[in-house]
Order: structure tokens, then sequence, then C-alpha cells
């Protein structure tokens, strides 16, 4: 059955990328293969789910080619909190119809992700 294994965020900015998904996903950098390319893999429970690529680009991404991923956060209380510290700017709303609440975090270079969360009941 197919699972999602990872997603590749091209960075200008490397250690700032880094430092926003450590805030808001609690990711720790770990091995990297030796590709001819720099860049960077970043690990949740051991698996390395973001890899960065380093580029050159000279604007943030073009909205519309990628719009945002999504993890599941199973604390939101504490999410919240590292959330509001990291002075990242965030949306929070009720999905309809769901349990589900989810909490959009702006990162650098136009990068956006989701935090999904059950709602109290």
């Amino acid at each position: 059955m197919p699972r999602l294994d990872h997603v590749t965020i091209d960075t200008r900015d490397a250690p700032a990328m880094i430092g926003f998904l450590q805030a808001i996903l609690g990711v720790r950098e770990g091995y990297r293969p030796p590709f001819p390319s720099p860049g960077h893999w970043l690990y949740l429970d051991d698996r390395p789910v973001i890899h960065l690529s380093l580029t050159s680009r000279s604007t943030d991404f073009p909205p519309g080619i990628f719009n945002h991923v999504a993890f599941s956060l199973y604390e939101f209380t504490p999410a919240l909190e590292r959330i509001k510290a990291s002075g990242y700017r965030y949306e929070y709303y009720d999905i309809p119809d769901t349990d589900l609440g989810q909490v959009f975090v702006y990162g650098p270079e136009g990068v956006k992700i989701e935090l999904q969360y059950p709602r109290p009941a």
C-alpha cells in the first residue's frame, strides 16, 4: 500500500528553515546520504520526513505551486504554546463536520505547515 514517505522543500536559507521546522514540528536534523548536492534531512519518529534542498531561487515560493503539508498533532496545548512562542504567524480553525481542528503556521520563504489535532470533547 503506498504511503507518503517525505516532502522536499527547496530553501535558500537552510538554518532559518530548519529553525522554523524545529520550533513548529520538533524535528531533528539527522543522517543524510552523501549526495553531490547540498541539503539536510529532518526526522520525526526516527524517519526522515522532510528533506531540504538548497537553492539559489531569488523569490519566495509562488502561490499554487505547493500550498502546504499537514502533520497530525496528538497534544494540542503544548503544540499551540510552541507555535505562539515561535513568533511565526498562525491561524486556527475547526474542520466542519469533524472532531478535528487545524492550525496553519506560516514560515520562511512562503512555506505553510498545517497541524491537525483532535478537538477536545
